[in-house]
């Protein structure tokens, strides 16, 4: 597995934004802009897959740290979300 750092050495910026570009997954939906419910379904199962796999490699201090930043992750990503909807 490719290991990938979480920020950028110089700028300290997350760069998930930028990993996510490069899923196939997502390049897949950015390709015709439509997510159908098929798409979204997989991708559930995926994160689901992904999140129980990774549930059992953490140790319970990690997995509560782990939980924290995912959650505060969502909330940042919902900001993201509302501020484009405000934008002019």
């Amino acid at each position: 597995m490719n290991e990938k750092p979480w920020f950028d050495p110089e700028t300290g910026v997350i760069l998930f934004d930028h990993y996510v570009t490069e899923m196939p997954s997502f390049q897949k939906v950015v390709a015709d802009n439509v997510v159908t419910d098929e798409e979204f379904l997989a991708q559930t199962q995926k994160v689901i897959g992904l999140l129980h796999q990774l549930e059992t490699m953490l140790t319970p201090e990690a997995r509560t740290v782990c939980t924290t930043a995912l959650c505060e992750m969502a909330v940042l990503n919902a900001f993201l979300h509302l501020r484009a909807k405000a934008a002019p």
